[in-house]
């Protein structure tokens, strides 16, 4: 697991230095830096179904040697072995960026506006605030989330869902300072993150390209001998709009989500009863019960809120309005 032999070139430093000196040091491609696309990349296409992945940090050396080869200005070889250790890696670039990746008056602003503010009034609130945030950082915020979601997509594999994620990256995303209340803010930066995760569709516009690690990996391979992984083609086609994508699979999406199938089932259920009762009457009694059927007011019980049918119809809608999704469901996989 060597490096690259552009890694010998003079130091250009990557890591705890600013977005602006990367720009002008020519380490940013469309507003992101290469290091944090270049490690991005390498995890969607080997590291999704890790499990542990942001948990487990890899080997102490590995973690040097990636980041001595980045801080040199070259990209280094990396194989599947390298997943815990890129994976570290990506959060110490985070984690030394100066001022966090969300800068304090933002921190301040954004959880003020989560802890007064109902879910419904938020989104729009906490939107309206991140829209503000500097450019390139409101870019990698945009790009990172957006991954994640998909890490959390594949939680039945890695174990990371929206909270563990959260744990992991939220005192990251935010540099609390030292004081006496630094461990209750950690907290709500921690809830605050899993907050946005969850509602991603409402918060932040999808920048990130789902086939570019795909397509990068199709012409720049990375095999488990170590080959060769260059963050140019994945840079090239990132554009800064939003793509369609499916939704994580967990949040309250999920939820309603579950709500719906299991009010579906039990109207299968019920309907299967009702044919098997059926087929065991006699003809002449079966089509004497259907006309009966028509004639009445079709189980008006069934759609009872005190019903376990109508509970979960009435909470699975009630969810529909709160979320705002009853105009344009069709996005979503319900």
């Amino acid at each position: 697991m060597g490096v690259l032999s552009v890694c010998e070139e003079a130091p250009s430093k990557v890591f705890g230095v600013s977005l602006s000196h990367l720009r002008k040091t020519g380490q940013m491609r469309q507003g992101l830096p290469l290091a944090f696309t270049h490690l991005v990349g390498f995890l969607e296409k080997h590291g999704l179904s890790t499990r542990g992945l942001f948990r487990v940090g890899g080997t102490v050396l590995r973690q040097y040697e990636l980041r001595k080869c980045f801080d040199r200005g070259g990209f280094p070889k990396m194989s599947i072995e390298d997943v815990h250790s890129s994976a570290y890696v990506l959060k110490h670039f985070l984690r030394t960026l100066p001022g966090g990746l969300i800068p304090e008056p933002f921190r301040i602003e954004l959880l003020e506006v989560f802890r007064m503010f109902r879910l419904s009034k938020r989104h729009k609130a906490v939107k309206k605030i991140l829209d503000t945030i500097p450019e390139e950082n409101y870019n990698i915020l945009c790009f990172l989330t957006f991954f994640l979601s998909r890490v959390a997509a594949e939680s039945h594999a890695n174990r990371m869902t929206t909270t563990n994620l959260s744990i992991e990256f939220g005192p990251i995303l935010f540099h609390v300072p030292q004081g006496p209340t630094k461990l209750e803010e950690e907290e709500m930066c921690i809830s605050f993150t899993e907050y946005m995760l969850d509602n991603l569709r409402h918060l932040l516009p999808n920048m990130y390209p789902q086939a570019s690690a795909t397509n990068m990996a199709e012409g720049d391979s990375v095999s488990e001998a170590g080959g060769d992984f260059t963050p140019e083609k994945c840079v090239q086609q990132v554009l800064l709009t939003e793509t369609s994508s499916k939704p994580p699979k967990i949040g309250q999406l999920g939820r309603l989500r579950r709500r719906f199938l299991h009010f579906w089932q039990n109207i299968g259920s019920r309907n299967d009863r009702h044919k098997v009762e059926e087929s065991e009457q006699p003809s002449g009694q079966r089509e004497q019960t259907r006309r009966g059927c028509r004639a009445q007011t079709p189980h008006p019980e069934r759609w009872s809120c005190d019903s376990p049918i109508g509970r979960d119809f009435s909470l699975g809608m009630a969810e529909v309005m709160e979320l705002g999704l009853l105009s344009n469901t069709s996005r979503y996989t319900l």
